[in-house]
Parts: structure tokens; C-alpha cells; sequence
């Protein structure tokens, strides 16, 4: 197989008054095999300009800014749209590559701003993006050619991105034949070693009616003002009871967290103390009846840890139902016909 990878890379500036200095960067785009793209590739549609801009720079690797004398043409919010490509490319993580003028006070006047409002929008994000990345300084269009092309090789050495990729034309369809074929063969091994496992949970578990206590804490309510009260709760209740609760959590995946909560949902049939009510809000299981519960689920091989990629910042444990712990809850829920009555039949 022979594959080509090309970046595309959008290149984000004022227009009018850097045309030579997005020549220079966009001919060292090209020089490196990648792809450049900016406004000049906007075109006329029935979509809003600025969703234009977002779906091009939604579909590039890398984002090249270029800052001079001027801010740009304002969008309707008053942010210019090269600010505004700026802050779309940083939300949704593209790398960004920024380059300022290294002396914007001996910019010729005719590619400065002249109104005191913009120049001073112009500073604000200027010095912004100064404060927030390692920015390269040019003074020639022909010196910021040359950064931009050492930047951008650096930049795809050290943060890869997809790009696009040309092959040989028979090679996708022979790679697509192989994971259909190994799809296949993995589906056919899980069905062969699922059919093939011994029962070999130990019959002396505890399980389906068999009874279980559970406890915690939870607030209740006077039913003649707003006092509040927090005291423990215990039920008897049965493994299938549990299991009734969080199974249907489990088909696709569920967090300690909601587990929890659905199992203290069982309090309700803790009788408050008269003249009080218990509150849905502030259940708490106790940690050791949790544990119990997990061990005993995970000893019946009802449960396995969860396998769905999730956000670096989600620190929660997940849980997943496994092919047996499956099929119980389907005996347990899944609804049956009613007998025929013979009397209704025979009217």
C-alpha cells in the first residue's frame, strides 16, 4: 500500500494590506506539500459567510494567523473575523501557529489602522495572542515565508494531525475487505467462546430472592413546615430487587455514581417518621453496602468494567453488563403474555 498524507493548513489574516505577505506564505505552504486555504477560497453560497469560514477551518490541520497593521472588517457581533477565525480554531483545539509584525509603529500608515477604536481592538489582540503563544515576528514578506515554513515543519513533527490521504485506489478496497473479513472472525471467536463457557459460578452465591440489607443516608421533611432531618435508612430487599435497579443502567454502560443513586431509590420503602416524608434529594448509600453489592454483581458475573472511551477529565468508574448478567434481567423484565381466558373466548 502507498498512502500521501497532506496537511491542509488555513492561513488567517487581513487581506488588503498583507496580499504579499499570504503570497509568500501560501507559495511556503505549497512548497511543503500541504494544503493552504483561507478567504480566498470562499466562494458564494446560500450559507452565512461565517459558516463558510467555520466548516473550512473545521476541516483543516493546522492554523496559520498573521498579524500586521490592521484589524479587519468587522462581523456583525464587532469582532473582526480574523479574531473571530482565531478563537474558533483555539475552541475546537486546532494547533495554532501565530506570527506578528515585529515593529507595527513603522508599518506605513496606508496598512494601519487610522481610527483610534480599531487600533486599540487591534493591540487588545495583538498583545492576547502574544501572552498566549510563542509567536514568531517578521518585518518582510519574504522573511515570513521562510518562519512559516520552519514553523509548520516543526509543528507537524511534533503534533500530527490526519490530513488527507491519496492511495493507490485498490488499496481501501482491500484494506476494508480485511477488517470486514476480521470483524467477522472476531463476532464468530465471541460466539464460539460465550457458547462455550462453563457455568462455573459458585452455586453457593447468594442471588435472585435470596435477601440482602442495604443502607444509608437520606433527609427527611415535617409535613407542616420546611424542617429538615437527616437519618439513616435500611431495607431488606433481594439480589434480583438490586438487579431490577441497575441492569437496565448497565446495557450501555452506567457510572458508579447513577448506580448508587438507583439502588438508594430503594429507601422508599424505609417508613419516615410520622407526621414526615423522605426527600429524593441528598441519597447516600453506605460505601461498604456498595461494595458488597459490586463484589457480589462482578462474583455472579453479572457486571465487567466498562470499555467506552470518555473525556480525560471524566475521573468517574464505569460498568458494563456482560451476556449473562443479560439474559437474567431479560427473564426478570421482559414482559409475557397474558393467559387466554377461556370465558372471554367463548363470549
Amino acid at each position: 500500500m502507498s498512502y500521501s498524507i497532506r496537511h491542509q493548513i488555513f492561513v488567517s489574516s487581513t487581506f488588503v494590506d498583507l496580499k504579499e505577505e499570504r503570497a509568500e506564505v501560501i507559495q511556503a505552504v505549497w512548497e511543503l506539500d500541504c494544503i493552504p486555504t483561507g478567504m480566498e477560497a470562499f466562494v458564494a453560497s446560500n450559507e452565512s459567510q461565517w459558516d463558510v469560514i467555520k466548516r473550512v477551518i473545521e476541516e483543516c490541520d493546522y492554523y496559520v494567523l498573521i498579524i500586521g497593521g490592521r484589524y479587519g472588517s468587522l462581523a456583525e457581533d464587532g469582532i473582526s473575523y480574523t479574531e473571530k477565525e482565531y478563537r474558533y480554531a483555539r475552541k475546537i483545539g486546532l494547533p495554532v501557529l501565530a506570527f506578528v509584525h515585529a515593529a507595527p509603529d513603522d508599518i506605513p500608515l496606508g496598512r494601519s489602522e487610522r481610527d483610534d477604536q480599531l487600533r486599540s481592538k487591534l493591540a487588545a489582540f495583538r498583545n492576547e495572542v502574544m501572552a498566549a503563544y510563542p509567536v514568531r515576528k517578521w518585518l518582510t514578506a519574504t522573511e515570513l515565508g521562510g518562519a512559516v515554513s520552519r514553523s509548520l515543519i516543526r509543528e507537524i513533527k511534533i503534533t500530527p494531525r490526519p490530513g488527507w490521504i491519496r492511495n493507490d485506489g485498490s488499496s481501501p478496497i482491500a484494506l476494508l475487505e480485511q477488517i470486514n473479513r476480521l470483524t467477522e472472525e472476531n463476532r464468530n471467536l465471541r460466539a464460539a467462546a460465550e457458547a462455550s463457557i462453563i457455568d462455573d459460578v459458585d452455586d453457593g452465591l447468594e442471588s435472585g430472592s435470596d435477601e440482602v440489607e442495604i443502607g444509608g443516608k437520606r433527609q427527611i421533611r415535617h409535613t407542616s413546615n420546611i424542617t429538615l432531618k437527616t437519618e439513616e435508612w435500611k431495607v431488606i430487599t433481594t439480589w434480583d430487587g438490586i438487579w431490577r435497579q441497575i441492569g437496565p443502567l448497565l446495557i450501555n454502560e452506567s457510572s458508579e455514581d447513577d448506580m448508587t443513586k438507583a439502588i438508594s431509590e430503594l429507601q422508599i420503602e424505609h417508613d419516615a417518621p410520622d407526621k414526615y416524608v423522605a426527600l429524593t434529594d441528598g441519597l447516600i448509600l453506605w460505601i461498604d453496602v456498595w461494595n458488597n453489592i459490586l463484589i457480589q454483581f462482578r462474583a455472579l458475573g453479572f457486571i465487567e468494567s466498562g470499555t467506552k472511551k470518555r473525556g480525560v477529565n471524566d475521573r468517574l468508574s464505569y460498568w458494563k453488563i456482560t451476556p449473562r448478567g443479560d439474559r437474567h434481567l431479560l427473564s426478570l423484565l421482559a414482559r409475557r403474555k397474558s393467559p387466554l381466558d377461556p370465558d372471554a373466548i367463548l363470549g
